[in-house]
């Protein structure tokens, strides 16, 4: 099984209008045809259907498929390095420091990235309720009774445990010293990372569904449709914008620009400092993931065929990707290594592999 060339239709259309409402405007004669943002490194079908998002690093994609197991992408070819039994497995799992962490209905696993071997297997008390933090060797696992406990990746050693009172559903996040979490009874903690102290918490008046920190602020987008901004010492409320919708996918920082997602269907950049919107953008279809920032363009994928990209300066519309699948699935950025720019997987639901990466 290795990656198919070429795969894909790329669609690439003129910039027709910066935001919604916006007159369009007729592409003048003679111009030079548009690049397309996007074009296809290759595409393989998997052995089964993704049964979740899968995690990656810089050599594989680690796909959990619907036929209880994990298999093992390269993203050098599309062949299979490996796959292993993967077994009442709860959350996506997560990549980093050569190992695969996988959250099972009763304990947490690290598989050796190279070839799928287990390195070690704890016990949890209580099912996994987030998706496992994995960052520098760090390993955080949140419960459906609120508690949460940090390991050592590379051992399974447990370092702290701190209770919560209260799950949640989404990925934490760390930035410096500090580990933030958003709880289901919409509390956001900033712990530290090292013991699991509670540095400070505020309430909000929803869950958090995005959360992305810098080291002087933290960003949350909530199920309320607003988007907040607070602050990374004290976690003091800075400013918040409403949306249409609440807030989906994840959050990219670009310069002074924050860039978001609602489910009205609508991508936004507001400044990073103030919260005054810079531009807002109409998205086609509902969004399920990103932004994606590769080069000077976002990407929204959704409940979609279409990949459409918008220039992150002013969100004008900067050409879409036809994917070869009718059916949507996920997308997940696979960081720059080694020359190779970022690039974008997007793997449909009924088991194709994609790999997309900006035009040379």
């Amino acid at each position: 099984m290795q990656w198919r060339r070429p795969i894909l239709a790329l669609v690439p259309v003129v910039a027709a209008s910066v935001a919604i409402g916006a007159g369009r405007a007729q592409p003048p004669r003679n111009a030079e045809p548009p690049v397309a943002p996007l074009v296809a490194a290759g595409t393989v079908t998997l052995p089964d259907q993704p049964a979740a998002a899968p995690a990656v690093d810089t050599e594989y994609a680690y796909v959990p498929l619907r036929n209880a197991r994990l298999a093992a992408l390269s993203l050098r070819d599309g062949a299979t390095a490996w796959s292993v039994p993967l077994d009442d497995a709860v959350a996506p799992p997560a990549a980093g420091a050569g190992l695969v962490l996988v959250a099972h209905a009763t304990g947490v696993e690290a598989l050796d990235a190279r070839n799928g071997t287990r390195r070690w297997r704890a016990a949890i008390d209580g099912m996994v309720s987030a998706p496992l933090f994995a960052e520098s060797g760090w390993l955080l696992v949140i419960t459906d009774a609120g508690r949460a406990t940090m390991m050592r990746a590379a051992t399974g050693e447990r370092l702290w445990e701190r209770a919560l009172g209260s799950p949640s559903r989404i990925r934490p996040a760390a930035s410096g010293r500090r580990l933030y979490v958003g709880l289901d009874d919409g509390r956001v903690a900033a712990l530290a990372l090292e013991t699991g102290r509670v540095v400070w918490e505020v309430k909000l008046p929803a869950a958090a569904t995005t959360l992305h920190p810098l080291e002087d602020r933290v960003f949350v987008g909530a199920s309320d449709r607003f988007f907040y901004c607070l602050s990374a010492d004290k976690g003091k409320r800075k400013w918040r914008w409403r949306t249409g919708g609440a807030i989906a996918g994840s959050t990219t920082v670009d310069g002074d620009r924050v860039c978001f997602a609602s489910l009205d269907n609508v991508l936004r950049a507001l400044n990073r400092a103030d919260g005054n919107q810079r531009w807002k953008a109409a998205v086609s279809h509902r969004p399920t993931g990103g932004p994606f920032l590769i080069g000077e363009l976002l990407f929204v994928a959704g409940v979609s065929s279409e990949l459409p990209a918008f220039r992150a300066t002013d969100g004008r519309p900067a050409g879409t990707v036809k994917l070869g699948s009718e059916v949507p699935g996920t997308a997940t950025l696979v960081p720059a290594f080694e020359g190779r720019p970022t690039r974008l997987l997007v793997i449909s639901a009924d088991g194709v592999a994609q790999l997309l990466e900006p035009p040379r």
